[in-house]
């Protein structure tokens, strides 16, 4: 009787000992100094694509050919024009707004998908096989190459930009999930709930998914990174954003031709990527290593 009792509570028991678990993984998060640095990266990022109406000094589309390819540190324009004569610090400040927004909806978008499958393929055996074997398929695709295929077939937009990139995400989450809903479906208080007669959709929801937060939040964080940088990469390849919108790979795409006259038109978007990747891989490495429950507290 002790230990039935012991296994039916433990849902309501286990509230406190998740909170201070969190507690102790932000403890050490903030002693990883990389990582804070990123996270200090990434305000910065978030808050300069907010406040793009304030901070940026031009209209980032319009033309003045009068004042094309003017050098960094020129007057008026801190970071050159463009060869339309386009400042680009206005054009890397509301460049910001479309690389995190694709970012951030393609790994929702990637995240709902994966995380769905990764319940259903982890919970019920008898899908498992299904859903997995759709999973390999998909990873039987080199993903920037599927990516380009689901452009392809739905058209060139950012819109399907981040459609393209969130079904890349799939598969990877959707693996991810499945091993942790493996894991927690054999512990004793998912047992308890089963023998009380829970609905299977109340305790993979209740009870199971909030236990697989921590690996969908670092998986969600070094994501972000590969959606901006594959946005950058596909913007590029001129499959994404459209001239003249101000983003950062079609940026350098347009801005190669005058590698050797104006060097800034590739350097400055390319930094502007580099450290945006950099920013959300090293938070996500950070918070790996936080949430590794074999590391000292």
């Amino acid at each position: 009787m002790p230990e039935v009792v012991q296994a039916t509570n433990s849902p309501v028991a286990v509230t406190p000992k998740k909170d201070n678990e969190w507690l102790l993984i932000v403890k050490r998060l903030l002693r990883n100094k990389l990582a804070v640095l990123g996270l200090i990266i990434i305000i910065l990022q978030i808050a300069m694509a907010l406040l793009a109406p304030i901070i940026a000094t031009h209209d980032p589309v319009k033309q003045d050919l009068s004042a094309s390819e003017l050098p960094v540190f020129s007057e008026g324009h801190w970071l050159g024009t463009d060869n339309y004569g386009r400042d680009v610090w206005s054009r890397i400040v509301y460049g910001s707004q479309i690389s995190l927004l694709v970012g951030i909806v393609a790994v929702v978008l990637g995240l709902l998908g994966g995380v769905t499958l990764g319940l259903l393929g982890g919970y019920y055996k008898k899908l498992d096989g299904v859903i997995m074997r759709f999973v390999d398929l998909l990873f039987s695709f080199p993903g920037i190459l599927l990516a380009m295929l689901i452009i392809a077939v739905l058209g060139t937009s950012l819109v399907n930009v981040a459609i393209a990139i969130s079904i890349w995400s799939i598969p990877s989450c959707a693996r991810i999930v499945r091993g942790s809903v493996l894991s927690i479906k054999e512990k004793e208080y998912i047992m308890a709930m089963k023998s009380v007669g829970a609905s299977d959709l109340r305790i993979m929801i209740k009870h199971i998914l909030p236990n697989c937060f921590a690996p969908i939040i670092v998986f969600a964080t070094m994501r972000m990174a590969t959606a901006i940088l594959s946005t950058a990469a596909l913007s590029y390849l001129g499959l994404g954003a459209q001239p003249p919108t101000p983003e950062w790979g079609s940026m350098i795409s347009q801005g190669q031709a005058f590698m050797w006259s104006s060097p800034h038109l590739t350097i400055v978007p390319g930094i502007a990527i580099m450290l945006t990747v950099f920013a959300f891989n090293v938070l996500g490495d950070g918070l790996r290593d936080a949430i590794d429950p074999n590391m000292n507290v």
